[in-house]
């Protein structure tokens, strides 16, 4: 399994890395989907976001598995993975061709992945999910049952390591596989115990190695998407990229209605400005003011010398 670890690393600027998770505006996201799919209205939550998709692509199938502090952790080969599989959610809706096609929609919270987890006999499975904070899910039996193409079947042992096309159930299989399959959990001992959704890590041992202990790493925060730490032996920390944004749920989507709506954006920009501009003509007033008075009361003490 390849994990990316820093340990203590400094960056050339002298920022210790884990510090702080860092905040950004929206826009830094917009800005770097922009060119890789397309901003679409929505009925049902406002916009979403189509990315451009080859044949059979679906969310949480290319890239691997690992297990984190924050418990199973979706590392994902995809250009906008480190976005769009831990913050908001993946769904599929009808495209203009009429076929479903996978949208994503934003959100303001961070998960190590948006997925709910399933085990039908010597299988796990786990599917794209709108969650909550807490990984518990937002959608009915009949969504989240009702499609066997939308999840994810593997053996057991395949995710022990990075997932190729071939470890994956065919559609004819999961269905099958879905009929009898169960929602699969664990409890994970740190200070206090947690339910977890998923398998227990210690699915992650080498096959008949059932004494090594497995190494859990922790989430450490990453100050920049390109900021890259030297890979150290121990101990182990997983280092994301994963901002808080300065927008709440509605303020997401009122940055892309202005990415979508150029002569709103500009209207917005003039009135900011003309605020501005209006602030600044305020400051020198008082700041007149204040020179009149100062310049009165100098002159009533210069009486009385």
């Amino acid at each position: 399994m390849r994990l990316v670890v820093c340990v203590g690393w400094v960056l050339a600027f002298g920022g210790v890395v884990g510090a702080v998770q860092p905040r950004v505006d929206f826009d830094y996201v917009i800005d770097a989907f922009k060119d890789a799919g397309t901003w679409q209205a929505s009925a049902t939550h406002k916009f979403d976001y189509r990315p451009e998709q080859r044949d059979g692509w679906a969310p949480y199938r290319d890239g691997q598995w690992v297990y984190t502090d924050y418990g199973w952790t979706w590392q994902g080969a995809d250009r906008g993975s480190w976005m769009t599989d831990h913050y908001g959610y993946w769904t599929r809706r009808d495209g203009d061709d009429g076929q479903r096609q996978w949208v994503w929609v934003p959100g303001g919270f961070w998960l190590p992945a948006m997925v709910e987890w399933l085990r039908s006999g010597d299988y796990l499975g786990w599917r794209a999910s709108r969650l909550d904070r807490f990984s518990n899910t937002l959608e009915s039996e009949a969504t989240r049952y009702g499609d066997p193409a939308e999840w994810n079947f593997v053996l057991a042992d395949k995710i022990r390591g990075p997932l190729t096309a071939d470890d994956f159930a065919p559609p004819a299989k999961a269905k099958e596989l879905l009929v009898n399959a169960q929602p699969v959990d664990h409890i994970f001992v740190s200070y206090r115990e947690i339910d977890r959704p998923g398998p227990d890590p210690a699915i992650l041992r080498p096959a008949g190695d059932g004494q090594r202990q497995v190494i859990i790493p922790n989430v450490t925060d990453l100050p920049a998407l390109d900021a890259r730490p030297e890979e150290q032996a121990a101990p182990r920390k997983y280092c994301v990229y994963r901002p808080k944004f300065y927008q709440d749920e509605d303020g997401i989507f009122r940055r892309v209605e202005l990415f979508l709506n150029p002569r709103v954006r500009e209207q917005v920009d003039q009135i900011t400005q003309t605020d501005a501009e209006t602030a600044k003509q305020r400051r020198a007033a008082e700041k007149k003011r204040e020179e009149l008075l100062e310049s009165r009361r100098q002159h009533q003490e210069d009486l009385y010398r």
